[in-house]
């Protein structure tokens, strides 16, 4: 998982009007480096849509993704949010998820993709770390902070 996590797709203190601006916006770093392609944002808000991906946690984070043919090179970005948005809830559609952490995940393989989730949902249990990463004032710092997890 390392090597999927870059620091130049690590976004922090974001402003976003809602879940599917904050999908578009994490994806774009992914798109300028030719990682995904230009359907991807939409698949991934279109399945966020059906099914979302707002996770409670003591600082709610999401995890959007979409189909493996959308992915060029595999990749995870990472946003963190000034402002907190709703995420409906991954196991629950009806529960509304304040959000500030997005992963949003571009990855092909999906045996390669459980095992990232199960890593991400290790990261996110860990509440001390998840206020790290939303606190984190520059993207090197979130990189770090994972990098010693993994």
């Amino acid at each position: 998982m390392g090597s999927l996590i870059q620091v130049d797709r690590i976004q922090v203190s974001c402003l976003v009007k809602d879940q599917f601006d904050a999908i578009a916006l994490a994806a774009k770093p992914l798109l300028e480096k030719g990682c995904i392609t230009e359907e991807f944002i939409d698949a991934a808000i279109e399945r966020e849509r059906i099914f979302p991906t707002g996770l409670p946690t003591k600082i709610g984070v999401a995890l959007p993704h979409t189909e493996a043919k959308y992915v060029l090179k595999e990749s995870i970005s990472i946003l963190t949010l000034k402002n907190t948005i709703v995420f409906a809830g991954m196991g629950n559609p009806k529960e509304s998820i304040p959000v500030q952490i997005v992963f949003l995940l571009a990855i092909s393989n999906p045996e390669k993709q459980l095992r990232i989730l199960q890593t991400i949902i290790t990261i996110i249990q860990n509440e001390k770390m998840l206020k790290k990463i939303r606190d984190a004032k520059e993207p090197r710092d979130i990189y770090n902070l994972i990098n010693t997890f993994l």
